[in-house]
């Protein structure tokens, strides 16, 4: 669930004391608009009752959305020196949290660790363009019988591309130039997807590349 909590603050223009609302957890999955202010930059914006000035509060975030995946740990960026340290206790927490749960119920995917809501942002903005591009994907194989691979959304995230993956052949598991052939059918039907660009250029650079 999602959750917040009052702090104390004074505005740095007027000196006004008041008590401002910050998010300290979220919950994507129940709270859409809170994702909404998030991706917009508008999250923990908090404004002076006396003289209207926004201000950035940054605090400890606890990101979560089932649906893809994703556990972040977004720490203030000014903490980033302080990773390694932050990133044990991180997974320490995760996995004493996770060990709590029947073993059926636990998360298959491990937390990511970030710094500033930036760059939290900058990965949700990211997967949006990936999502846009699979979804043209699969209307274009299944129009045109090429078979697809829909990958986990944990999983693409480890690959850092996109979840739907053409690809030619009949095998169960596809090969490197299964995979490689579909996205050359794909382009040529589509050429100016450049997520499929980059992803055929990151498999042809690397010999042992594998999903």
């Amino acid at each position: 669930m999602s959750t917040f909590n009052d702090i104390d603050l004074e505005c740095a223009q007027c000196g006004e004391e008041f008590i401002g609302t910050v998010w300290v957890a979220i919950h994507a999955g129940q709270d859409p608009k809170l994702k909404d202010l998030l991706r917009g930059g508008e999250l923990n914006l908090v404004s002076c009752p006396e003289c209207g000035l926004a201000a950035f509060q940054e605090r400890f975030l606890i990101y979560q959305d089932p649906a893809a995946e994703l556990v972040a740990y977004v720490y203030p960026e000014s903490q980033r020196r302080q990773e390694p340290e932050l990133r044990k206790l991180m997974m320490s927490g995760f996995r004493e949290a996770q060990a709590a749960f029947p073993e059926k119920d636990r998360l298959s995917y491990d937390p990511m660790l970030f710094f500033g809501l930036a760059e939290l942002i900058e990965l949700l903005r990211k997967e949006d363009s990936f999502a846009e591009q699979s979804q043209i994907a699969q209307v274009l194989c299944r129009q045109n019988q090429v078979d697809t691979l829909v990958l986990l959304p944990s999983q693409a995230r480890r690959l850092h591309t996109v979840r739907v993956i053409p690809r030619l052949g009949k095998g169960k598991a596809p090969g490197r130039q299964d995979i490689l052939k579909g996205i050359d059918r794909l382009l040529e039907l589509d050429p100016v997807l450049d997520h499929y660009v980059k992803l055929k250029e990151t498999i042809l650079a690397d010999p042992a590349w594998a999903l």
